[in-house]
């Protein structure tokens, strides 16, 4: 299988295709079991982003990702990241 955290997309029909190909939709990476992720399973990340700490855990897991984050979404996760470094208060 490949598990996917959250919704990949707000599709209902691409979410239940995946599903019916096998993927396993997680809402936490503490879902997947440490077998898969040392078998090297793929967990992909949807296309909303993750937070750091997501990302770290990930990696302390030592899963294989597929970061499917949409780059407008990460273009915004910057710039929010480098208005904080310049002092402003994001709400």
């Amino acid at each position: 299988p490949v598990y996917v955290r959250r919704q990949i997309v707000h599709n209902k029909h691409v979410v239940e295709d995946l599903a019916g190909q096998g993927a396993v939709f997680v809402q936490e990476l503490s879902e997947i079991p440490d077998a898969a992720a040392a078998a090297g399973i793929p967990v992909v990340f949807s296309a909303h982003g993750v937070s750091p700490v997501v990302k770290s855990e990930a990696q302390r897991r030592g899963m294989h990702v597929v970061d499917a984050t949409c780059p407008l979404v990460g273009k915004v996760h910057r710039e929010v990241l480098r208005f904080v470094r310049e002092g402003y208060e994001i709400v």
